[in-house]
């Protein structure tokens, strides 16, 4: 019987050793020749050698190149970049390119042809420039030769570096993943030319960073002529950043006196009902002057009045929101708002599922819900006067593009235009939500004073700001380019605040937001400010259900939703049959407060959440030689198959 198994386990350890096994997809070589121009231009011919099996290279392989870089002082730059070439084993490639965040992204290979497994060399051959760094004593090539992103393991590496005449007189190595400052490569240099190549493998992620130093005076540096018209355009630049900022704060300030003051203000008197019979959508309409948080709030409102009313059920499964249709039949006069949610949802026993899994259904939904109340309602109660808008947006747009065209703003300083941007994006928004909230308890002079006043302030943290960025992450002269960033901040700033305060209400608009915010304040009230008015309803479960689609729309529920559970607990301590008050339309957690529970289905409508994998750009701004790493100075990247 033993010799029996051994025998079976021997043949089959045989048939197993007799099946082929797969090799692994390598770069076996990867030598780069590299030749500087005497303007500083490189032209650099990469020869990857890979074995192919079919698993990630099929078509061919594809080469990542960054287009930005850290000059000798710290300054970021963007390089030019030309692909003159693409082989493969010995023949011309079909290649083609696309950008992807910080770089552009070289594809070789044919999406129709698979390649043969084996083993394949290919040659990317480009050109790029602003890679030479310069220094008081000397200048130097500090070139990331296979970049730190490649999917697969480096046999061996290797790179070749020619200068135009002269010697070298230094040269220093890296390798590893980002940031290490191992050395295992070879260096030798002779004359113009300096070689290295690596003395063991690198693994997935992991690079060769050379430096190569040279006298001054081999590769041309900026003139003196230069230097001076430089100095020139900076000027130019910011006449015309001031200039732009000057134009355009005039232009809206004329057309908002002329069209986008709003009519005068009513007496705003506590009411229980909505003005003119509006629905809950339309509450939210009227009120933002437009939807508010992308529609979503009047989505839930419409939803919520379509629950109360017997349509639809809400089953709250803490991740996700189930909108379910039940046997009633919707009237005929159904807004068009709530008839594109059940249509949505569908017929009876049927649902729309909000979370992230359906996220573009739910989008979808939103969008014709938005849309059929538009349709049907625009221009009725608030002009947007967009033609207005639109006209600074294009006047803003022109100053920008010729403060870029014509302003000679350096590749660096173009990239810093976008921080200035994004914060007066942001101090705008901020600025006019906070004016919004004066609103209610100020007057028309108080809350335009309020937005501008915050403006102001926010122009003065933005002149800071930029300052600091100017002078920390840029370098640029110390504060001489503070007025562009301000000037560009300042422009969209501009934009952000009158694209809200340009529209005004219709007369109509004006008389129902007076109506609303009676609502608003009936619906905020505590208890026994209510009960003080003359006429007012008693609260009940149908009059609590009935005004919380329109609390939910003005943003309200939670206090809505609070002063019933206070009226609830009287009726608890009373013996009332109402305090057993369960709604038959929200199937939820059963913990925690009520008001709550309905404030986080109101503000769960969101959308899907998007995201990005920014690609990782490590740079040093001193010499290679006293701060290098591996994927430090120019060059860089990475790579894969496809």
């Amino acid at each position: 019987m033993t010799r029996w198994l051994s025998g079976f386990c021997l043949a089959l350890l045989l048939a197993l050793a007799a099946l082929p096994v797969r090799a692994e997809e390598t770069i076996r070589t990867y030598n780069s020749d590299i030749r500087i121009a005497e303007n500083g231009d490189l032209t650099v011919a990469e020869t990857i050698t890979v074995n192919s099996e079919g698993d990630q290279i099929k078509r061919g392989i594809f080469r990542d190149f960054p287009l930005t870089m850290v000059d000798g002082n710290g300054r970021t730059v963007r390089a030019g970049f030309d692909v003159v070439s693409v082989t493969r084993d010995g023949h011309n490639e079909p290649w083609r390119t696309e950008s992807i965040t910080g770089g552009i992204r070289i594809y070789a290979g044919d999406k129709d042809v698979l390649l043969d497994d084996g083993q394949h060399t290919y040659v990317f051959t480009y050109k790029t420039d602003r890679q030479i760094r310069y220094f008081d004593d000397h200048d130097e090539l500090y070139w990331n030769v296979t970049g730190n992103g490649w999917q697969f393991r480096i046999g061996q590496a290797s790179a070749r570096v020619t200068l135009p005449g002269g010697r070298v007189i230094q040269t220093a190595a890296y390798t590893g993943p980002l940031g290490s400052t191992a050395r295992n490569a070879r260096m030798q240099s002779a004359g113009n030319q300096a070689v290295f190549s690596t003395t063991q493998p690198l693994g997935p992620q992991e690079g060769l960073t050379i430096v190569v130093g040279f006298p001054k005076g081999i590769v041309a540096t900026p003139s003196k002529d230069q230097k001076d018209a430089w100095w020139m355009r900076d000027n130019a630049g910011m006449l015309l950043g001031v200039g732009g900022l000057i134009v355009v704060v005039g232009y809206y300030m004329l057309f908002w006196v002329k069209v986008g003051r709003d009519p005068a203000r009513g007496v705003a008197v506590p009411r229980w009902d909505p003005p003119e019979g509006l629905s809950p959508a339309l509450v939210n309409y009227v009120d933002n002057k437009g939807f508010s948080g992308g529609g979503w709030t009047a989505f839930s409102a419409s939803a919520l009045d379509l629950a109360v009313k017997g349509y639809v059920t809400f089953d709250d499964l803490k991740d996700k929101i189930v909108i379910r249709r039940t046997d009633k039949p919707a009237p005929r006069d159904v807004g068009v708002g709530q008839a594109s949610i059940l249509s949505a949802v569908g017929g009876s026993g049927q649902s729309l599922v909000i979370d992230e899994a359906n996220g573009a259904t739910v989008q979808s939904v939103g969008s014709s819900f938005r849309q059929a109340i538009e349709k049907e309602h625009r221009g009725k109660y608030y002009h947007g006067n967009k033609g207005y808008v639109f006209g600074g947006v294009a006047i803003s747009v022109l100053s920008i593009l010729s403060l870029i065209v014509f302003g000679n703003l350096e590749p660096d300083m173009l990239a810093l235009l976008l921080i200035p941007a994004f914060l007066a994006v942001f101090l705008g928004i901020f600025a006019v939500k906070f004016g919004q909230g004066l609103r209610r308890g100020s007057s028309l002079f108080s809350k335009i004073m309020s937005i501008f006043m915050l403006a102001i302030f926010g122009l003065v943290g933005l002149s800071i700001a930029s300052s600091l960025i100017v002078v920390i992450l840029s370098e640029l002269t110390g504060g001489d380019h503070w007025p562009i960033l301000v000037s560009v901040g300042g422009i969209v700033l501009s934009n952000v605040i009158f694209f809200f305060l340009m529209g005004a209400p219709t007369p109509l608009g004006q008389k129902l937001s007076d109506g609303i915010e009676g609502l608003r304040i009936y619906l905020t009230l505590a208890e026994r400010d209510r009960m003080n008015m003359a006429g007012v309803p008693t609260m009940s479960p149908t009059h609590f259900e009935k005004l919380l689609p329109y609390a939910v729309a003005l943003g309200v529920e939670k206090p809505w939703s609070r002063a019933f559970e206070a009226w609830l607990a009287t009726a608890v301590a009373a013996g009332a049959a109402a305090s057993a008050y369960d709604p038959t339309w929200y199937n939820g957690n059963s913990g925690g407060r009520f008001g709550d529970r309905i404030g986080g289905f109101s503000s769960s409508m969101a959308g899907t959440i998007a995201s990005t994998i920014p690609a990782p750009k490590s740079s040093s701004s001193s010499s290679g030689f006293s701060g290098g790493s591996s994927g430090g100075g120019g060059g860089g990247g990475g790579g894969g198959g496809w």
